[in-house]
């Protein structure tokens, strides 16, 4: 069903429920009511087709990395309609009759918390479409509190207290998992960590209740962004106005993810770059708001996240409001459209089936969802646990996808900076499994989500007898690595200048050890990338053919901080980056000048970029302009440019003559082989000397 059917269906069952007097409808009810949230749809975006200028401002908005993971999932990879701001005069005039919370620009939808008398005025605007309740899941949204044994689900029972790892290094290969290691052979994670996968600069989203980001198991990690959807803030630990208990769960979550902590608990995709989204508020009866996880999805996206964890789930809300089994059939929940979405643009969701216990229409949301990862809980020995909700959804689809292991799991406690424990849960299954996936992304960096998806299901132990308790069954982590066989180079770490290194010299050696190569059909090539941390715009990428060492010949900048890191590609054009980037210090040598021009508003200043039309069809032209201090330092050099896709390859590249400091040059939006590229978006650099000029073009079909 389309995303435009989908949206019609919703307006289609709230006018019905308006209709009859909708009783079961959250706020229809007395007048002095207290405000509710509410979903507002729009008619549309405005009655102008999006400009080009709009259209450049927003792919350069995004990372590359968000329209390399659209383009692997087999997206147009330009921006469209689910990328484009709401009409500004829709949102100020709504805005007038209630708080706004988030706007959400998949659904075309503010939500905002209305008084009985904002919802009628709303209703009534005529570019309003319809209106419908968010969704605001009690504290009992995943189920019970306990097992039919009664243990505790989804609370930790600490079972140790770990010594500080503070002194540890991050490593890759032989790992102490201490208590976690049994769950990790069930999922055979540890051979993809022999192999030296962990993860590794996949951007992996957790959402959840907040996160201790203070404890010691995640000294290491590498975290790219966080923010509050509560508080509106970057605070994802606990703050002033939270219930102590707050960040428990998330930070439980979080560890059995990508903890790092040897001898007490390391989780599968330790390696990862972790965006931390702050989701439920556990102060009040309810919790998990709706909306919350859509703007956090929204902002996954626009950050390159290719994968996400959620232990939440929708099925009853406020004023007794519950789904019915009808309504779990991948198409009807806000929240599960809002996953198809982010599914369609790349992203695999994993989310919990929920602690309901097994019965028809036990399901909650967005586990309905088609193209999400579901996933169940089973013990140690690989039975179901009692709690573990079930399928079929209500249009007939096997849930749950996969089962990890969800009884007597090991996560990190928040209590302590150095505490862990034991819980159980679909909570805790979720995470091992994204996990895992990281662990795919990693291996196979041209996979889809979906490609992901279908490795973990087609491999798990059920995959043949597939049933609405096990789904698939428990997932197999290695064999899902082996669906297709590993073509890209092996990760690899770099070697010296060790990081943050004060050398003596600007002109260095880097090196890096010998990359293993699984197609082993000719010597891997590799090229060192240099940047300047202040003016970025300064970088440099020196190929050092098969050597894995590397001195530049030429000088760095005096005084300087660079970072540097190593690609390492086959003959087919597999380009494995390194683990890590670091930085170096450059020092200053007497009698020495300084190469580089440093303007106080840095070199991009002398250097000037014009290009179009963008976005093309077919031919882009190109002049670029160097004012009178950079044409005095290069004299006659040629410009040198290229054109790179989102992924970081060089489809073509090409050099021009000056005339007077002025070059000109056009690309006809071909590949290096002279075929058409495909619709997207790219990246044009252009350089003279040290000068280097970008800009983010946008292919259309011709």
């Amino acid at each position: 069903m389309s995303l435009q059917h989908r949206l019609t269906y919703i307006v289609f069952w709230v006018g019905l429920l308006l209709a009859v007097g909708g009783g079961a409808f959250p706020g229809s009810a007395e007048p002095d009511a207290p405000a509710q949230p509410y979903w507002v749809f729009f008619c549309n975006k405005g009655p102008a087709t999006p400009d080009a200028a709009t259209l450049r401002a927003i792919a350069a908005s995004y990372p590359p990395a968000t329209w390399a993971r659209r383009a692997r999932a087999g997206q147009a990879a330009v921006p469209d309609e689910h990328d484009l701001p709401l009409w500004r005069p829709y949102v100020d005039e709504a805005a007038r009759f209630g708080r706004l919370r988030h706007e959400s620009r998949w659904l075309n939808a503010v939500s905002m918390d209305l008084s009985p008398a904002g919802l009628a005025e709303v209703r009534g605007l005529a570019f309003v479409t319809g209106v419908r309740a968010v969704a605001i899941a009690r504290t009992s949204s995943l189920g019970p509190a306990f097992d039919k044994e009664g243990r505790p689900l989804e609370r930790t029972i600490e079972t140790r207290t770990g010594v500080p790892n503070r002194t540890e290094e991050l490593d890759y290969g032989v790992l102490d998992y201490g208590p976690s290691q049994g769950q990790l052979e069930e999922i055979t994670v540890p051979p993809l960590h022999l192999m030296g996968y962990s993860g590794n600069r996949v951007r992996f989203m957790v959402l959840d209740t907040g996160f201790r980001v203070d404890h010691d198991a995640f000294l290491h990690s590498n975290i790219l962004g966080t923010w509050d959807f509560i508080f509106e803030d970057p605070v994802v630990q606990n703050e002033e106005e939270d219930h102590e208990a707050q960040h428990g769960h998330g930070t439980g979550c979080w560890g059995t993810a990508g903890g790092y902590a040897p001898g007490n608990l390391i989780g599968p995709g330790y390696g990862a770059m972790f965006v931390l989204a702050k989701t439920e508020d556990i102060r009040s009866e309810t919790q998990a708001e709706e909306d919350n996880y859509v703007a956090a999805l929204e902002w996954a996206d626009s950050l390159g996240v290719s994968l996400t964890t959620a232990s939440l789930s929708y099925v009853c809300f406020d004023d007794s409001f519950c789904y019915e089994y009808e309504d779990k059939d991948g198409d009807t929940a806000v929240i599960t459209i809002a996953i198809d979405i982010a599914a369609q643009r790349g992203i695999l969701c994993c989310n919990a089936m929920g602690n309901y216990y097994c019965y028809e229409g036990s399901i909650g949301t967005p586990a309905d969802a088609d193209s999400i990862l579901a996933c169940g809980a089973v013990d140690s020995l690989n039975v179901i646990a009692d709690f573990s909700a079930c399928g079929p959804t209500y249009d007939g689809r096997t849930k749950p996808e996969v089962v990890a292991r969800g009884v007597e799991t090991h996560w990190v406690s928040a209590s302590e900076t150095d505490t862990y424990g034991q819980a159980s849960g679909t909570s805790l299954s979720t995470p091992l499994v994204a996990g895992a996936a990281a662990l795919l992304f990693e291996a196979h960096p041209d996979w889809s989500n979906m490609e992901v998806r279908q490795a973990l299901m087609e491999t798990a132990d059920r995959t043949e007898i597939p049933d609405n308790e096990y789904g698939r069954g428990r997932i197999d982590t290695e064999a899902a690595a082996q669906w297709e066989p590993i073509t890209f180079p092996r990760p690899f770490s770099l070697l010296s200048p060790e990081d943050e290194a004060f050398l003596d010299t600007r002109n260095p050696t880097f090196e890096w050890p010998e990359v293993d190569d699984p197609d082993q059909v000719a010597a891997l090539e590799y090229t060192v990338h240099i940047y300047d941390k202040l003016y970025p715009e300064i970088e440099y990428e020196v190929s050092a053919g098969s050597d894995t060492t590397l001195t530049l010949d030429f000088d760095l900048g005096p005084l300087a901080d660079y970072c540097w890191e190593v690609y390492a590609e086959d003959i087919a054009g597999h380009r494995r980056v390194s683990r890590e980037v670091w930085t170096l210090h450059t020092a200053e040598l007497s009698g020495v000048d300084d190469d580089v021009v440093r303007d106080e508003r840095g070199p991009q200043a002398l250097i000037a970029l014009q290009c179009g039309p963008n976005p093309c069809r077919d031919a882009l032209r190109f002049e670029i302009t160097l004012a009178d201090q950079a044409r005095q330092q290069v004299a006659d050099e040629p410009l040198k440019w290229a054109v790179y896709d989102p992924a970081g390859r060089r489809i073509r590249h090409g050099q021009a003559s000056s005339r007077d400091g002025v070059y000109q040059d056009t690309w006809h939006g071909d590949n290096a082989s002279g075929g058409a590229a495909p619709v997207g978006v790219y990246y044009l650099e252009a350089r003279v000397g040290p000068f280097l000029a970008r800009e983010t073009l946008i292919r259309l079909t011709p």
